[in-house]
């Protein structure tokens, strides 16, 4: 029999990552510098409102993209999270096409003719190119969702509890549901082993019929050649008997 592989929970494996980096920035809150994606996320330092203010849209759309903040690249409102650190982001495709012509226009080379503006309308269409397929956005708001959760927890610790509950109910549903899932699917495969053997012992089996058949029809054949044969030879039996009378009966008186 074959057997049931468990179904991986990673899920809470990311729960708990989000959690631990939550504790961890509220440890350091008041130490040293943030770095990497969580500072480019929290807008702090260069990127505060005063400094965006400032900048050029060009350098903008740079900054932007170079985090990976597909969204504010385009003019879009960054994605949130619920209770259970899902993306939140109900931004439809017709309003990402409106925000990428609204900032389209501001870097076009016909119009901006700087190596800047060039540089940031290459990154504006791979950035609505990037919230038009499925996985780059996917990912892209996992980023912000996982961002975001971290700042609820660390606000609420008590959320992450609730959303560890909701995470474990959800993955027993999703094992089960794989486990019978899973257990279909050698069924199924099963019956069409059972299947597969059956129709071969059928064909076996008319194989054989057949062959019997031939044999019997052969058989009757040369019965009735034997019948035939005895046939003859008794006809020209009685032939030769005929012609021993007449000879010995001589000529006829008439003749």
């Amino acid at each position: 029999s074959e057997r049931i592989r468990p179904v991986p929970h990673r899920p809470m494996d990311r729960l708990d990552r989000i959690f631990q980096e939550a504790q961890n920035r509220a440890a350091s809150e008041d130490g040293g510098p943030k770095r990497g994606l969580e500072a480019a996320l929290a807008r702090d330092g260069e990127d505060d409102a005063s400094k965006r203010a400032a900048m050029s849209v060009a350098d903008r759309v740079l900054a932007d993209y170079e985090r990976g903040d597909y969204f504010s690249c385009l003019g879009l409102p960054p994605p949130d999270c619920d209770d259970a650190g899902r993306p939140v982001w109900d931004v439809t495709d017709a309003a990402i096409s409106k925000a990428y012509r609204r900032a389209s226009l501001a870097v076009h080379p016909d119009k901006n003719p700087t190596p800047e503006a060039k540089a940031a309308f290459d990154k504006l269409n791979d950035a609505v190119r990037a919230l038009r397929d499925d996985v780059r956005r996917g990912e892209a708001l996992r980023t912000f969702a996982d961002a975001a959760f971290k700042e609820k927890c660390r606000a609420n610790p008590q959320l992450m509890a609730k959303a560890r509950k909701d995470q474990e109910r959800r993955d027993a549903a999703d094992y089960g549901a794989a486990i019978r899932a899973q257990r279909a699917q050698q069924l199924e495969r099963a019956m069409a082993r059972r299947e597969k053997a059956s129709a071969a012992s059928r064909r076996r089996r008319g194989d054989e019929d057949a062959s019997a058949s031939s044999s019997d029809v052969s058989t009757d054949g040369d019965s009735d050649d034997a019948a035939r044969e005895v046939d003859v030879q008794k006809k020209k039996g009685e032939e030769s008997g005929g012609d021993r009378v007449e000879a010995e009966r001589g000529p006829s008186s008439e003749a």
